[in-house]
């Protein structure tokens, strides 16, 4: 147990740290791209379709920190009601549940990107004389989809052998 839960901390370290990359880099361009447009009528061109797919990443692993701390949407006005033991029956099995929906949309998420880098051909815009496409900001699907994914199985698992933990009445 204690090396899962050492996986999951090192995971949402890592997610942590790129989300606040992420939000730290979407400000700045943001507001740059405000700046450049208003006082000097030009801009960055690729900047919004980065910051586009940027939201995307944002969007992923905030989800993935969302299930490692069990702030995930959920309605549970029944489970609270559960005795313990039923409680915990439920909580593991939708927590399996939805590690099983994540591996199906990872496997999509795999499927997409494969496509993708097969059929697309048009670069969403060049940086340094490089050719960035739209794949290599899609590849996020996939990953946030497993990292969520490993999250719910993670959880399952910890409330499988310690129990669920108590229920905050609001």
């Amino acid at each position: 147990m204690k090396i899962l839960k050492s996986i999951e901390n090192i995971l949402g370290f890592i997610e942590n740290a790129l989300l606040v990359i992420f939000l730290t880099v979407t400000v700045v361009m943001a507001f740059l791209q405000v700046i450049l447009r208003e006082f000097w009528s030009t801009g960055i061109i690729w900047a919004d379709v980065f910051l586009r797919h940027l939201v995307l990443w944002i969007g992923f692993f905030g989800a993935a920190l969302a299930a490692k701390e069990s702030r995930h949407f959920s309605i549970d006005i029944i489970t609270k009601r559960l005795p313990s033991i039923l409680r915990r029956i439920v909580q593991v099995l939708l927590n399996l549940g939805a590690a099983v929906v994540c591996y199906f949309l990872y496997q999509a998420g795999v499927s997409f990107v494969s496509d993708e880098i097969k059929y697309n051909t048009q670069p969403l815009f060049t940086f340094l004389g490089k050719s960035v496409m739209a794949y290599d900001f899609e590849i996020v699907i996939p990953i946030g989809f497993g990292l969520i994914g490993i999250h719910f199985l993670f959880k399952a698992i910890e409330v499988a052998l310690t129990g669920p933990k108590s229920v905050e009445v609001v």
